[in-house]
């Protein structure tokens, strides 16, 4: 009985292989361009690269094979490939029954350099191609097969390994320098053109150097966007100022845009190294305005500004006296007073420093009292507290308050700033005497 069947499955085996393939296909083939399919069609041969390109029509499929061709050899030449794994959640709803599908999806990318050789492959170059054109039996869609021989030597392959192992280690060394660089360089501009580069290399890379070339990027873009314009010197009439990333300077070569307060006139621009200087005029600026000079810069796409204020009145000097003068007899005696001293405010109207030189004191009828080299010096808006040591010798019943509550005089001072001198006069200042 075991016999029997054993035959019978023989014979079966016999018989399938017998029956022509094509009534198992999917596909009719309905032309091609030779009679015969060559034998290195799906096949191996050495020195060559045997490859298959399909396509609705004969030229797509031309292009497709083309495709293959590049393929072949990339991938006989290069060294880094990239793996990614993607798993994607698919619901789907049959019949009110909702169905979870996990999709898993696996790409990889094969590093390559810009190689010269590659860029020369051409279907002129073939030795030899075969073309089927086939219909699908159920959807009677039409597609080509473009099958071709093409020549790729041992010789061929290791000039290319020798081109690509030149172009991964410039852009190894490429790639070093500007990671390097980053931190040492000052100049903006470049700054910005590395990121550029940077983008090629991560674009070139596939292994862990793309990343480096991507956390590269992530700085730099960091760096510009936290571009502050600071101050060096803000004085009236002249403003200094630089670029700072950080606790480091940067010099740049754009120009930037200003926009300043109407009354202010722009001088002169000038620039050396990261050091920037405006000149400018202010004489139409009015004191109780908000007077300023705008500076903008924009690197890559984001905007840096600052506006910097100025006050007309930060070199101006203006002082007078306020409330009584109080005088305190030191050394006296019954006809004279032989030393005190003289205490008084001052108030000044701005900010700016200001050194007082000379005070002179006149009685009416007296001789005055001068006080020169006091070179006391003061700073800031308000009142200020002045005190005088005098030892000349006065008249004390034709300095007391009691017969003369005033006195007249003069305070000399100057601009700390600008050293223009000025005076104050004073008439009919109130006086309070101790004698």
């Amino acid at each position: 009985m075991k016999n029997n069947k054993s035959k019978i499955l023989s014979i079966f085996i016999v018989f399938l292989l017998l029956i022509p393939l094509n009534i198992f296909a999917q596909e009719k083939i309905l032309d091609k361009s030779h009679k015969k399919k060559p034998a290195w069609v799906n096949g191996t041969e050495k020195d060559f690269i045997i490859v298959t390109g399909r396509g609705k029509t004969i030229d797509e499929a031309k292009d497709n094979v083309l495709t293959e061709i590049r393929n072949e050899i990339v991938n006989s030449v290069a060294i880094y490939v990239n793996s990614a794994s993607e798993i994607s959640i698919e619901n789907v709803n049959k019949n009110n029954v909702i169905n979870t599908i996990e999709k898993f999806k696996n790409t990889s990318s094969v590093q390559t350099a810009d190689i010269p050789s590659l860029k020369g492959i051409t279907l002129n170059k073939v030795s030899d191609y075969y073309w089927e054109k086939f219909q699908d039996k159920k959807t009677k869609e039409i597609t080509v097969a473009y099958h071709v021989k093409y020549p790729f030597s041992e010789m061929e392959h290791k000039k290319l390994v020798a081109e690509f192992n030149k172009k991964d280690q410039e852009m190894t060394s490429k790639l070093n320098l500007i990671l390097e660089n980053i931190e040492k360089t000052n100049q903006i501009e470049e700054l910005s053109a590395n990121i550029k580069e940077l983008q090629y290399l991560s674009d070139y890379f596939v292994d862990q150097r793309k990343k480096q070339a991507d956390l590269g990027i992530i700085k730099i873009k960091d760096m510009l966007k936290s571009i502050e314009i600071v101050p060096l010197e803000n004085n009236l009439g002249v403003l200094t100022y630089t670029l700072k990333i950080g606790d480091k300077f940067y010099a740049s070569s754009q120009k930037p845009k200003y926009k300043n307060s109407e009354c202010v006139t722009i001088i002169s621009k000038t620039s050396e190294e990261h050091i920037q200087t405006i000149k400018y005029s202010y004489e139409d600026c009015m004191e109780d305005e908000k007077n300023y000079i705008e500076i903008k810069y924009k690197f890559a796409n984001t905007n840096v500004e600052q506006k910097f204020y100025f006050d007309i009145t930060s070199d101006m000097v203006q002082i007078f006296l306020k409330g009584d003068i109080n005088m305190k007899a030191s050394d006296k005696d019954e006809e004279n007073v032989n030393g005190f001293t003289c205490d008084f405010t001052v108030v000044s109207k701005y900010d700016a420093p200001f050194i007082i030189e000379k005070v002179v004191l006149n009685w009416p009828g007296l001789s005055p009292i001068t006080v020169s080299n006091i070179n006391e010096e003061y700073e800031g808006k308000g009142a200020h507290s002045f005190i005088l040591d005098l030892v000349d010798k006065i008249d004390l019943k034709k300095t007391s308050s009691k017969n003369k509550p005033n006195i007249e005089g003069t305070i000399f001072y100057k601009s700390k700033t600008k050293g223009e001198t000025k005076r104050h006069n004073f008439y009919n200042q109130s006086v309070n005497t101790d004698w």
